[in-house]
C-alpha cells in the first residue's frame, strides 16, 4: 500500500511538472509573440530617434550660421535700431557724457555734440536722427531727436540735454526749453529757423 501510493505521487509529481513545464512554454512563447510587435516598434523608435538626432544637428548647425550672419548684418548697420519710449530716451540722455564735453570753436561744435549722441544712440540700439536746422541768417545749428514710442518725436539740444520744440518762424533759442532753474541766452546772431531737417 506504501508503495503504491508513493509511485501514485511520484506520478502525480510527474504530471505536475509536465503541465507547470508546459505552462511555462505556452507562458514564454505568448510573451515572445507579444514582444515582437514591440520589439518592431522599438526599431522604429530607435530610427525615428536618430533621425531626430541628426535633426537637432543640422538645425544646431544652421543657427549657428544664422547667429554668425545676424552679428555681421546688425553690427555698426543700424538695421536693428529701434525708437526709444520717453524714459528710455530720458535714461538714455543721463548717461550719455556728451553734454559735459566742452564747447570749442572749430574744434567741438555743435555739429559734433549731435554726431556723438547719435553714434552713442546707435551703439545702445536707439534711432536717433541727426537735425540739421537752418537759420535765416547764413549760419545754422545741429541737434538731435527721437522718435519716441509714447510722445511721438522728441527734439534735443545735445550740448544740455534740454528738449526743443522748433518752429519755422521762432528764433532757435526761444524754442529750447530748459530745466527749472536754467536759462537759454539769446545769441547775437539771427537764429530764426528757416527749416529743420531730420536726418535718420
Amino acid at each position: 500500500m506504501i508503495e503504491r501510493n508513493s509511485y501514485k505521487k511520484f506520478w502525480l509529481a510527474i504530471v505536475i511538472l509536465a503541465l507547470v513545464a508546459i505552462a511555462s512554454l505556452v507562458a514564454t512563447a505568448w510573451v515572445l509573440n507579444e514582444m515582437e510587435p514591440m520589439q518592431a516598434e522599438l526599431a522604429t523608435v530607435e530610427i525615428e530617434l536618430n533621425a531626430s538626432k541628426e535633426l537637432v544637428e543640422s538645425l544646431e548647425d544652421t543657427l549657428s550660421n544664422l547667429q554668425v550672419n545676424y552679428y555681421r548684418l546688425t553690427t555698426g548697420y543700424g538695421y536693428v535700431l529701434r525708437d526709444p519710449n520717453y524714459q528710455e530716451m530720458k535714461d538714455f540722455l543721463e548717461q550719455d557724457e556728451t553734454s559735459e564735453q566742452e564747447y570749442l570753436e572749430n574744434e567741438y561744435i555743435c555739429v559734433d555734440f549731435a554726431a556723438d549722441v547719435k553714434a552713442n544712440a546707435a551703439r545702445e540700439g536707439l534711432r536717433c536722427a541727426y537735425v540739421v536746422i537752418e537759420y535765416l541768417g547764413l549760419t545754422g545749428h545741429a541737434i538731435v531727436a527721437f522718435d519716441t514710442t509714447d510722445r511721438g518725436l522728441v527734439y534735443i539740444e545735445p550740448q544740455f540735454d534740454w528738449e526743443v520744440e522748433p518752429e519755422i518762424g521762432q528764433r532757435y533759442y526761444q524754442c529750447v526749453i530748459p530745466p527749472p532753474g536754467h536759462y537759454m541766452t539769446e545769441p547775437d546772431y539771427d537764429d530764426t529757423i528757416a527749416r529743420v531737417v531730420d536726418i535718420w
